[in-house]
């Protein structure tokens, strides 16, 4: 409710590319909207590594995103499209651009599209809430009884496996994993730190007292994550609106 989804985002930014065709046609010009690479499995972090084919392929790195080829832009339509990004450095200071008579917005039609649909959905306040009671919710759940439990019981099936973490933020945040070639060493690592996880349920178990947590800090803020959450759901299906008049 008050953040969106994988699936949200998609329809969102779906939406946006379509204002963004609509603005270029404006001017003449053809614009194809680009669809989103296919998101990667299991790219949520907040509670370690749990994904075991990308443990077992990448470690603990972030699996390539699959590139979706970008139709071949022309001058005009790069100059439509981002207005005076496609000028470079300083084009900030530069006086408005014009196509073809028609007075180009400065950020583009991507960016007008994008900040034009936005706006009237943008809550600072209710977000900096939401952001707060995210940040301060994770770090309380470290301390929970339940999540140093389990932590314990991970580290100690490590152990078992040759790995010596006293928890699995430790293990994400190796320094020889964070940086360099991907070694044989590491994706071992993460297959183990995967299994330990399954076999404890950790992340289930850190997810229930995370949630916890998140439900009293909730009940001081509820009407500014009321007003955040209705926003979220008007602004959803603005563009619902807006994929089905496509």
């Amino acid at each position: 409710m008050y953040s969106y989804s994988d699936a949200d985002y998609e329809v969102i930014r779906s939406a946006e590319q379509i204002l963004t065709r609509d603005c270029m046609k404006h001017f003449g010009l053809t614009y194809r909207p680009t669809k989103n690479p296919a998101p990667a499995v299991a790219q949520d972090r907040r509670y370690g590594l749990t994904d075991m084919d990308s443990a077992a392929r990448y470690g603990y790195r972030v699996p390539p995103q699959q590139e979706t080829p970008e139709a071949s832009l022309t001058k005009d339509q790069i100059k439509v499209l981002y207005g005076k990004r496609s000028l470079g450095e300083g084009a900030t200071k530069s006086p408005g651009l014009e196509y073809r008579g028609k007075k180009i917005p400065d950020e583009g039609c991507l960016g007008s599209a994008v900040l034009g649909f936005r706006r009237p959905y943008e809550d600072k306040a209710g977000a900096e809430v939401a952001s707060r009671i995210s940040t301060e919710s994770y770090e309380t759940s470290q301390k929970a009884s339940a999540v140093r439990a389990v932590f314990e019981k991970w580290s100690s099936c490590m152990k078992q496996k040759s790995y010596d973490y006293a928890s699995p933020m430790d293990a994400l945040q190796t320094p020889a994993f964070l940086r360099g070639k991907l070694s044989a060493d590491e994706k071992k690592t993460a297959v183990a730190d995967v299994a330990c996880k399954q076999r404890t349920d950790l992340p289930e178990i850190w997810f229930d007292a995370e949630s916890s947590i998140q439900k009293e800090m909730i009940r001081t803020d509820v009407t500014a994550l009321k007003r955040l959450g209705g926003l979220h759901q008007k602004k959803l299906s603005a563009a619902r609106k807006i994929l089905a008049g496509a």
